[in-house]
């Protein structure tokens, strides 16, 4: 329990207001040698030390408390129930109950803490829950043969030696923190970069940002997996950054349509946008879906008329969701088409400006629902919040607490 205390004291804060750590390792330990109530209490105190530490404010820290009280009672009766032997009875007890009670303990604690930022965000649970164990249930149940190893020394060998165990295990800890806090540095600034670019033009506030939820949505009717998906979703995030140029700023305000010259002018912000990306080693595999943002499937796009499948696949999927979040946004000319109409125009479209397949995929009911939903979402909320990491997400083991 006492390890299970320096491991909440050095959680990481994760997005939504949520904190996690690897807490969980040492308290299921416990649970493998010795179920009962005991064990209950001292983490419940253990984690009521942690909060008053840690100057919680008194409802969140009843909380956390509470949910990790109720996580590891309902596990600790889950093992009981599947006549789990605890290990300080027998050397080598049976894995189904301590990987069921396992898992119940996890489950609890991500179902109770989306809840509660689900309720206080007036948001639906799953898509909380599903913000909040992104990527992290495969890794945690990784940790499940450190828990039983740690459990195992501690019974063979003695606290000191479990201890000895758990100071690299939070060693690497802290540096997966370490690198965490430097990534959503890198985020905050992006998304600072894109905000400076964006306030040039009323009309298109929180643009980049629904192209690039759009993008994550279009990217899986495509077929790209997870990493993919986010290296797009950077790009769509970045791919007007080009228009911070001051030649950009009396055309991008001016509210009717553009006329010959200035739309010649504006066909160069994926140029610029490209040479901006570059200047930024990590992003420069980013640079063709940047640059082909505006190419069209029958190349009459631009800059550098490309056709078919010689389009990047990034490129292809932005110009997507560019078109999708244009023609559903209101503008000084027009208001902003219905999703039913936005979507026969990427049925007319198919071919001509958009690729064939991701359209046809795009616009089946799987996929598309997904994306009305999303569209009405942003009308609703009148502005956009970027719901996760613009990198590729990296994970180990977590158990979650209300952090903020």
């Amino acid at each position: 329990a006492l390890i299970g205390l320096a491991a909440l004291a050095l959680a990481h804060r994760l997005p939504r207001g949520v904190a996690g750590s690897i807490g969980f390792i040492p308290f299921m330990s416990a649970l493998i040698v010795a179920p009962s109530l005991p064990l209950v209490c001292a983490v419940g105190l253990v984690v009521l030390a942690v909060e008053i530490l840690q100057r919680r404010v008194p409802m969140k820290a009843s909380f956390n408390v509470a949910q990790h009280v109720l996580a590891m009672s309902l596990a600790v009766l889950v093992f009981a129930f599947l006549r789990g032997v605890p290990m300080a009875i027998r050397d080598a007890p049976p894995l189904l109950p301590i990987a069921v009670a396992f898992g119940t303990f996890l489950l609890v604690n991500a179902v109770t803490v989306s809840g509660a930022v689900a309720v206080s965000q007036n948001r639906k649970l799953l898509q909380v829950l599903r913000q909040v164990a992104h990527g992290t249930v495969l890794y945690d149940f990784f940790a499940l043969p450190v828990v039983y190893l740690f459990a195992w020394v501690y019974v063979q060998k003695g606290p000191l030696w479990a201890a000895a165990i758990a100071v690299p295990l939070i060693g690497v800890r802290q540096l997966y923190k370490t690198n965490r806090q430097l990534e959503t540095i890198n985020e905050e600034l992006l998304q600072l970069m894109v905000a400076t670019v964006e306030a040039r033009d009323p009309y298109t506030s929180g643009h980049s940002q629904r192209v690039a939820e759009y993008s994550r949505i279009v990217s899986h009717a495509a077929g790209l997996g997870s990493r993919a998906t986010e290296r797009v979703y950077t790009a769509a995030l970045l791919h007007d950054v080009g228009k911070i140029y001051e030649e950009f700023h009396r055309i991008l305000g001016k509210p009717g349509r553009l006329d010959a010259s200035e739309f010649a002018v504006m066909r160069t912000h994926t140029e610029k946008s490209a040479l901006l990306v570059a200047k930024v080693s990590p992003f420069r595999d980013l640079i063709p879906a940047v640059r082909s943002h505006h190419e069209a499937w029958d190349g009459s796009g631009y800059p550098d008329k490309l056709t078919g499948e010689r389009i990047p696949i990034g490129a292809r999927i932005i110009v997507f969701a560019d078109t999708i979040d244009a023609m559903t946004t209101d503008r000084p000319y027009r208001e902003a088409l219905t999703t039913d109409s936005v979507r026969e125009e990427l049925r007319s479209l198919a071919g001509r400006q958009f690729d064939p397949r991701i359209t046809a995929e795009l616009i089946a009911d799987k996929y598309w629902l997904q994306l009305a939903d999303a569209i009405r979402s942003n009308h609703d909320s009148g502005q956009f919040e970027v719901p996760a990491v613009a990198g590729v997400p990296r994970h180990s083991g977590t158990a979650h607490s209300i952090a903020s």
